[in-house]
């Protein structure tokens, strides 16, 4: 991503703040370096994709445009909030997130045979924990290897998690194992 913006010339100066500005933001967050990383790039990708090849400017009629290239780069409906949904924050937890565009992207997206996207957010199984979860419900279908790739990670992290909380579990009844020892002594 960084090296694509570089090659377009578009990388110093503006994009380069606004990434650091959202990396410390994703920080703040609670996100890890990695995991921040991956949503900014992500975000930066979805904000600013490459400009069209010249093959496909010229109007080169035998170069097919990949579904994304034909629509007009809208995704109808994303905005489109259900009016039975709450006021949605601003973010949530990473995993929530993910978790909720994992468990409603097949029902709510519909490519058309035009090649554009449409939305039906009343079609999710429940509201979007947050306005973050839509982004990623947007970056899900415009760059799905980039989606694939945090949720990957998103769900390592939530395995890795479980083991340390496990790992509490087992040392706190060590410690309470170790009290009532002492109090059967005392």
């Amino acid at each position: 991503m960084k090296r694509r913006l570089e090659a377009e010339g578009r990388w110093a100066g503006r994009i380069e703040l606004e990434r650091n500005d959202m990396m410390k933001a994703a920080r703040k967050q609670g996100m890890s370096k990695s995991d921040a990383q991956a949503w900014v790039y992500a975000e930066l990708d979805r904000l600013y994709p490459p400009p069209p090849s010249p093959e496909r400017a010229s109007g080169d009629e035998n170069v097919r445009p990949s579904p994304l290239e034909r629509d007009d780069g809208q995704i109808r409906g994303l905005g489109d909030i259900p009016e039975t949904w709450p006021e949605l924050p601003s973010n949530a937890s990473l995993a929530s997130e993910v978790g909720w565009v994992q468990a409603n992207r097949l029902r709510i997206v519909a490519e058309q045979p035009s090649g554009s996207t449409s939305v039906d957010l009343g079609k999710a199984l429940s509201p979007a924990p947050s306005w973050a979860a839509l982004g990623w419900l947007e970056t899900s279908i415009r760059s799905y290897a980039k989606y694939v790739d945090v949720a990957a990670k998103t769900t390592a992290s939530d395995d890795g998690e479980a083991e340390v909380w496990r790992r509490e579990r087992m040392t706190i009844e060590e410690v309470r194992a170790l009290l009532e020892e002492m109090r059967a002594d005392g």
